[in-house]
């Protein structure tokens, strides 16, 4: 059975980067899973057009993310979850776990991991993955109001898994620093 960590994180703190240098834990990142799963039923071919359509088929999307979790529950050893406490799309703000998911991830998450940056660090990696990424342009309200969403879900799923929150700050060329931090978090956590 696996130990399960999951991270959330503001877009374009870098949560995907700071997970690609973990050595002590198999990733999952739950949007290229979807990615797999959305690109045989619907044809899509990049992740951002996930959000388009799971607004449109939620219940859908709930049900492969579901799958997805399960399987990463599954999994021997220390995994890592890359995930989204929420996803924006326009004014809505799509839950990333639901009751469903949180039953099947309760007892196997040993923590929870926020990984954040600062506005100016935010927009700077935004609009570097501007070319491969479709992202909105949001003002600083926008960003702020987002992120309190993702810290208030973040604390509410840690409620639930009865588990801690880590939150790391990923500041522009503290990039060993972040995955160092995650690297001890694994072996902090119980």
């Amino acid at each position: 059975m696996a130990r399960l960590i999951l991270v959330f994180g503001t877009q374009g703190a870098g949560k995907t980067t700071v997970l690609s240098g973990i050595s002590s834990a198999k990733v999952v990142n739950v949007g290229n899973e979807m990615l797999k799963i959305f690109s045989k039923a619907f044809g899509i071919t990049n992740r951002d057009q996930i959000r388009e359509k799971a607004l449109t088929n939620y219940a859908y999307m709930v049900k492969v993310r579901n799958y997805i979790l399960k399987k990463a529950g599954a999994m021997p050893g220390n995994v890592i979850v890359d995930t989204h406490a929420t996803v924006k799309k326009g004014d809505a703000y799509e839950l990333g776990l639901s009751f469903k998911d949180l039953d099947a991830l309760k007892g196997k998450t040993a923590a929870i991991v926020y990984i954040d940056a600062s506005d100016k660090d935010v927009f700077a990696r935004r609009d570097k993955d501007s070319g491969s990424r479709k992202r909105e342009r949001d003002t600083p309200a926008e960003l702020q109001r987002h992120r309190n969403i993702n810290l208030v879900l973040t604390s509410f799923f840690s409620l639930y898994l009865e588990v801690p929150i880590y939150i790391i700050e990923n500041a522009d060329g503290s990039l060993k620093e972040s995955q160092k931090r995650v690297e001890e978090i694994i072996k902090e956590v119980k």
